[in-house]
């Protein structure tokens, strides 16, 4: 049984590893979106965190075709492509046509998107070193090397066999 305190998070001392990292991503994704929303598109209206999630993700991937992106972010098709169609109304993105195959549309920023990804980057470190209160560089160094450990765990555990041990893997093939 997990116990809650009155903010709806669980203690400290009963906080599993999954749970702080969840945590964590929550508490920061929150405060950023709290933050982007000063930023506006052209019709005036704030910047989403599915706008902002797509506009980094075409910054750090451009050229890439919409399918792409939505598999980076992990969110569907549909939605990501309505999330691009904002983006391209407000002069921030655009869609080109691909060299070998006229059907698939490229994403590219637009120069007007650049002051928007540097405040956002501005704010993404301002956001970790808020988190980072506290922490001595070596502890943050330690920490880091100790998430990047565990992500390589996780890593390679997704070739391993199931958790129940039994050697076969279940789901349909």
């Amino acid at each position: 049984m997990t116990i809650m305190d009155d903010r709806g998070t669980t203690p400290p001392a009963n906080r599993s590893f999954a749970t702080q990292m969840a945590l964590i991503t929550k508490l920061l994704r929150k405060r950023f979106d709290q933050r982007a929303r000063s930023m506006t598109l052209s019709d005036g209206k704030p910047l989403t965190r599915a706008q902002w999630r797509v506009l980094a993700a075409v910054h750090l991937r451009e050229g890439a075709t919409q399918r792409e992106i939505a598999e980076l972010l992990d969110i569907g098709t549909v939605a990501t492509g309505q999330t691009i169609d904002r983006l391209e109304g407000s002069q921030w993105v655009e869609r080109r046509p691909d060299q070998s195959d006229r059907r698939v549309k490229r994403l590219y920023l637009k120069p007007q998107a650049m002051p928007v990804l540097e405040r956002l980057g501005l704010l993404g470190d301002r956001e970790d070193q808020s988190a980072m209160v506290g922490i001595s560089s070596e502890d943050m160094a330690r920490l880091g090397a100790l998430l990047e450990t565990i992500i390589e765990n996780l890593l390679s555990a997704e070739d391993d066999g199931p958790a129940d041990g039994s050697g076969q893997r279940s789901g349909r093939r």
